[in-house]
């Protein structure tokens, strides 16, 4: 998504044309409902927060003609000339299945032919076509292995032999997590370590690295970015801090977004936690990508040593990373609205 902070005026349309030819069903259907509402508050956001350049006029207007599925592929192949954008396309467009109320086998079928026409060869389209044909569960494994794969140095294929053993396919050694505890234990007051610590006693989870749950270098990173970005612990949230998070990524945070749609937006367990299907924000979701993709670092980024800036002031960090204000957690505020834990 970072693409529609720089990209050339063609290219925006087409971004936010790939997305609006998933909601329409590939021009077979009208654009309104639920997805339409979030092409729309995405077009709107990146369309307010580019707003002092000149864009020629609303990304929500398409350029050309849409009224058939080959006008808007030929359209979408004029807008998108290399093979970056058509990436960044399909991933959008990716996204717009995703963030559907249901699974969406029409908007699957748009999905492919899109990826297709643009010889973009998409693993989450071909993973969305296993979802919208009833086989969520292998879908989602298939999914939280890339996500694991994504946010570790261990590779695919070592991580899928590991879980066909039935095995944990990633821990966090033993002097690794005490090291970790005890440099929260050591973070003064204001800082982002003890806004951390505050996160783990409201919501009353155990520090990642703990037997049970996802490993330190997984979930240790992720717990970050609530503190970073102000999200709170809610099935929503979770889906707002996943939206940021791939937005901001240089290099991944797709499959990620993918496995906290399918927990907590489709009801499918990937995790430790328990799933849900929570009522998705439009607004809410494309103001955290936009936040996401104006942040001035990649907080994502495997060789940032991010435990380094956990004695620092969380102020002062996230004014040097250039994080926009936002969130739904203001400084000192609950991070978990069940109150599960202790203050």
């Amino acid at each position: 998504m970072s693409t529609l902070l720089t990209a050339s005026e063609d290219v925006i349309h087409g971004v936010i044309g790939a997305m609006r030819f998933i909601a329409t069903a590939g021009a077979t259907r009208p654009f309104e409902g639920p997805e339409a509402a979030m092409v729309n508050a995405m077009a709107l956001t990146f369309e307010s927060g580019r707003s002092g350049l000149a864009i020629g006029g609303s990304v929500l207007t398409p350029h050309g003609d849409w009224t058939t599925e080959d006008l808007a592929l030929s359209e979408l192949r004029r807008l998108l000339p290399d093979a970056r954008s058509r990436h960044e396309a399909v991933v959008a467009a990716t996204l717009c299945v995703l963030m559907s109320d249901e699974f969406d086998p029409a908007g699957e079928e748009a999905l492919l032919a899109l990826a297709e026409e643009l010889g973009v060869d998409s693993e989450a389209a071909a993973v969305i076509e296993q979802i919208c044909n009833d086989s969520a569960a292998v879908a989602g494994s298939d999914l939280f292995r890339h996500f694991l794969a994504e946010r570790s140095d261990v590779s695919l294929e070592v991580i899928t032999d590991r879980m066909s053993r039935l095995e944990d396919p990633l821990t966090t050694p033993t002097d690794e997590y005490e090291a970790y505890v005890n440099l929260l234990n050591r973070c003064p007051d204001g800082s982002v370590g003890a806004e951390l610590v505050r996160f783990y006693r409201h919501t009353g989870y155990d520090i990642p690295g703990t037997p049970g749950l996802p490993p330190l270098s997984v979930l240790g990173n992720h717990d970050l970015h609530h503190i970073l970005a102000g999200y709170s612990t809610s099935n929503v949230d979770e889906v707002n801090v996943a939206m940021y998070t791939a937005s901001n990524s240089t290099d991944g945070g797709m499959y990620y977004l993918a496995v906290v749609l399918m927990q907590w937006h489709h009801n499918v367990k990937l995790s430790p936690f328990e799933p849900a299907h929570c009522v998705l924000d439009p607004t809410q979701l494309a103001e955290a990508a936009w936040r996401g993709a104006s942040t001035g670092f990649d907080v994502s980024d495997r060789s940032w040593d991010w435990k380094a800036i956990l004695p620092e002031s969380l102020v002062e960090v996230r004014a040097e990373l250039d994080i926009t204000p936002g969130g739904t957690v203001p400084i000192g505020g609950k991070w978990d609205a069940l109150g599960r834990g202790l203050d």
